[in-house]
């Protein structure tokens, strides 16, 4: 049930789940702006350790209903519902054609506009920049690779647990220092990543076997048992480093597309993995 539920919510976001109501987002910023309008529960959200208790009721709230009944088709569909709302990045996927276009037409401005507001730190023309295939791996891993990692360690609690955390962190960043919100991000960060931490070695040593293995190999061990390391550098390097795209295309839409290709042989990865322990009886 854990595979199909998987295949079945990937499968439903990419035809079409694009409006606001499959966006974790829509559902985090009302229930967060509820709490801050209650003069009582807005104190405790004034805290960091109120607001992470916060954040933990909904998650609290689905573990108790996915117990109501062992009826099969009742925890399928709570799985594979809420696994869609998790996955939606109907934001970044928009950004993200609206990058291709801008190179297709020639706009390098516009197209540099986009990246930005997908994510990317610095242009790889920057210090410390990185490529914008770099950033569609991150974007990838936060949204599905994590996701599913904690949805097959914790079930739907997990997932919706990390997609809340992130969710949470992605609010804080967009608000304003005096914000409510802004206040809490030094902690969200910190939540981010311990629990980017595990799923960002096994989805970077998943490029390794996918893609160029001697090359990520050096970036993976460099990196991998590295704390002080950020998850984001160790994941985008390696992805970097298996897929070798030529200096020549940065920049360019084949950049995009074989990064594209290759997050997505990397969830493949995941799911023929998921479907091994299934196999053999390692998961329930």
């Amino acid at each position: 049930m854990i595979l199909i539920s998987i295949i079945l919510a990937l499968a439903l976001e990419r035809l079409g789940a694009r409006s606001l109501h499959w966006q974790i987002d829509y559902y985090l910023t009302r229930y967060l702006k509820a709490g801050y309008d209650n003069k009582t529960i807005s104190k405790l959200l004034n805290k960091d350790m109120g607001f992470i208790s916060y954040l933990l009721l909904p998650v609290l709230l689905i573990a108790a209903v996915y117990q109501v009944s062992d009826f099969i088709v009742w925890q399928f569909t709570i799985n594979t519902v809420l696994l869609l709302i998790c996955f939606g990045c109907a934001v970044p996927r928009r950004k993200y054609k609206g990058y291709l276009n801008a190179l297709t037409r020639g706009d390098k401005e516009a197209a540099t506009l986009y990246a930005l507001q997908m994510g990317q730190i610095r242009t790889e023309c920057e210090q410390d920049g990185e490529w914008f295939g770099q950033t569609l791996a991150w974007i990838n891993f936060r949204y599905y690779c994590a996701v599913m990692f904690w949805f097959v360690l914790l079930g739907i609690p997990g997932a919706v647990l990390y997609a809340s955390i992130r969710s949470a962190f992605d609010i804080a960043s967009e608000q304003s220092q005096t914000s409510p919100y802004a206040r809490h991000q030094v902690r969200l960060n910190a939540l981010l990543f311990i629990l980017n931490w595990l799923p960002a070695r096994l989805t970077s040593f998943g490029y390794l076997i996918i893609g160029n293995f001697s090359k990520g190999t050096h970036h993976f061990i460099k990196y991998a048992l590295d704390f002080s390391t950020s998850n984001r550098k160790l994941v985008t390097t390696t992805a970097l480093a298996a897929e070798q795209i030529e200096q020549q295309y940065v920049g360019c839409t084949y950049e995009a597309t074989c990064m594209m290709r290759l997050v997505k042989r990397n969830v493949l990865l995941f799911l023929a993995l998921v479907a091994a322990l299934t196999l053999f009886g390692l998961l329930a």
